[in-house]
């Protein structure tokens, strides 16, 4: 009980501070630097009289020393002068937490939201309250007021939304405040998304209303089901998410007309100081690599069936480092090399996909030569076909 208490103390010294504001120009001056000070100019000011006791239970706290009644009793003895001050409900709705009077607890925060309605601790405390005592609606409510009164409030919140959409009858609650609360659904869903385990759980939460807003979490979803190896769900999603029929599980946009669907499933197409890919039109790539170092310049993830492929192109420009591009087929988890195919030599290579390799990668990569050339062409009509069974 006593670990509880620290906790939520701590907890509530570090809400206030961030939410405190001084009503009087001349002791906010000194009262939350230097409240000895302040105390000594104006020692019955109940903004001094809050901060001394506030610091003095803060610092019993940190150090794991009970908390000194008299601290608490002076927050209350101060209230009389400061009728609207939030402070003393909040401290005697945490006071009343510890003694398990969570009527008490719940009245108290009550009065100091509405004393202050900007108060962030005031709304912090009430939404744990709510959700602690089974009152999910109250409590996700209240937590969306507190997303509206911080910068960047949604991003400090959502992991908390996340986490309690994931609680057995969360998914439900959270998706209904969701429906009163539409501009928090892009980063609660990010969220949950890095998580292949909450895939069904993003889909059940998602409106399919701002798609554009929440592209961020798309790709997150797909990328994350596919680093655990379940390529035919990321790529259904993917599918769903995107807008793009399923079809065929070969190559999406060989013509690099830039169709927005988000990677791995569509191309990722490289743009730093290792070189620059970029679809130009009428069914062209092009490819300026400066052969410093190593980098992958163009790369898409597929999900073929066993089988036998072709892989084919047309190359335009010449170079005489040329031969340090080259297509390259793996297999995916295992990485093992299907095709390695150079552009300074045959414009057509086959490959075979076995049983044990549920996607692969297809992958324009640059070595680096020995000595450093840029290589600048056009890739045009490139194709990947089945060839045989």
């Amino acid at each position: 009980m006593k670990g509880m208490a620290r906790t939520i103390v701590v907890a509530l010294v570090a809400l206030l501070a961030i939410g405190q504001v001084i009503r009087n120009a001349f002791v906010s001056t000194y009262a939350e630097e230097h409240p000895r000070k302040a105390a000594a100019l104006w020692p019955s000011h109940p903004d001094v009289l809050f901060k001394i006791a506030l610091d003095e239970i803060a610092g019993a706290a940190a150090a794991g020393r009970a908390v000194p009644r008299d601290r608490i009793e002076a927050i209350y003895a101060a209230a009389s002068k400061a009728p609207l001050a939030p402070e003393p409900f909040l401290v005697r709705g945490v006071d009343a937490q510890i003694a398990g009077n969570s009527g008490l607890a719940e009245r108290a925060f009550i009065a100091a939201r509405d004393r202050a309605p900007r108060t962030l601790a005031a709304h912090y405390f009430l939404a744990d309250h709510y959700l602690k005592t089974e009152q999910p609606g109250e409590g996700l409510a209240e937590l969306a007021r507190l997303t509206r009164l911080v910068p960047n409030g949604i991003s400090s919140v959502a992991p908390y939304y996340a986490s309690y959409a994931r609680a057995p009858g969360g998914a439900a609650r959270v998706k209904a405040m969701l429906r009163s609360n539409p501009q928090l659904e892009p980063q609660i869903l990010a969220a949950l998304a890095g998580d292949p385990a909450n895939a069904d759980l993003v889909l059940y939460l998602s409106s399919g209303q701002g798609q554009g807003a929440s592209a961020a979490w798309h790709g997150r979803l797909v990328e994350s089901l596919v680093e655990a190896g379940q390529f035919a769900k990321a790529r259904q999603i993917w599918s769903r998410l995107s807008g793009q029929a399923l079809g065929s599980s070969g190559l999406f946009d060989p013509g690099f007309s830039g169709k927005t669907a988000p990677p791995p499933f569509n191309w990722t197409l490289l743009s730093n100081a290792s070189g620059v890919a970029e679809g130009v039109g009428n069914g062209r790539l092009h490819v300026v690599y400066y052969g410093r170092d190593n980098a992958t310049l163009a790369s898409q993830t597929l999900t073929l069936q066993p089988g036998r492929y072709s892989l084919s192109f047309k190359v335009q420009g010449s170079s005489k480092n040329m031969g340090s591009l080259t297509w390259k087929v793996s297999c995916l988890p295992s990485r093992s090399q299907l095709l390695s195919l150079g552009l300074s030599g045959r414009a057509a290579g086959s490959f075979q996909v076995e049983s044990g390799c549920p996607a692969q990668q297809l992958a324009l990569v640059g070595t680096a030569p020995d000595f450093p050339e840029t290589v600048d062409i056009m890739l045009t009509d490139l194709d990947l076909a089945r060839s045989g069974s």
